[in-house]
């Protein structure tokens, strides 16, 4: 049983990402405007939210590689700038598979983590294409305009997410998934 659950992580890691940033790239478009204040942005972080949570529950190292390559392929289909994104999120998917050992497996302390990548990845971004003179706006309002509306948004998003992620890594094979 344990040969098949690790064969399961091997194919299933990589088509869970795989989907997670298609779904990534029509979310925001289909997420009603009603919603938003003006000049308002969000930020799907669905394929963030599933290296996070491959990360934090299992042992597999072959989440550095599957974040790195998928991560190429969402910048890709995403973004003009091929390349950025997936070093960035290698480097998320490092700093859980460090941190990990001095948090408890519970879901709360995942959405945190998660909620620290996204900041961690979304102000990182945001230096970036400010240097490269692609982003002009300050960064009270990237903060304003930016980062809370996607917290907000990947907020509810990972609560949608929490009970399909929980059978999904109780199908893979970690157990100890739980609320509190």
């Amino acid at each position: 049983m344990a040969k098949r659950k690790g064969q399961g992580l091997k194919w299933t890691v990589p088509l869970v990402l795989f989907l997670a940033i298609i779904i990534d790239a029509a979310l925001p478009g289909i997420f009603p405007t009603a919603f938003l204040g003006q000049q308002q942005i969000i930020s799907s972080h669905l394929f963030l939210y599933f290296v996070v949570t491959f990360a934090f529950y299992f042992r597999d190292a072959n989440i550095l590689i599957n974040s790195f390559i998928m991560g190429l392929f969402y910048d890709a289909y995403n973004t003009t700038l091929l390349g950025l994104n997936a070093p960035l999120y290698l480097i998320c998917a490092y700093l859980i598979l460090k941190v990990k050992k001095y948090f408890p497996k519970q879901a709360y302390i995942h959405y945190m983590l998660f909620a620290i990548t996204i900041t961690l990845l979304d102000t990182l971004l945001y230096f970036f294409y400010l240097e490269m003179n692609v982003a002009a706006i300050s960064l009270i309002d990237f903060l304003v305009r930016r980062l809370t509306p996607t917290l907000i948004f990947n907020t509810v998003l990972a609560i949608i997410a929490y009970f399909p992620t929980k059978q999904l890594i109780r199908w893979l094979g970690y157990q100890d998934f739980i609320i509190v």
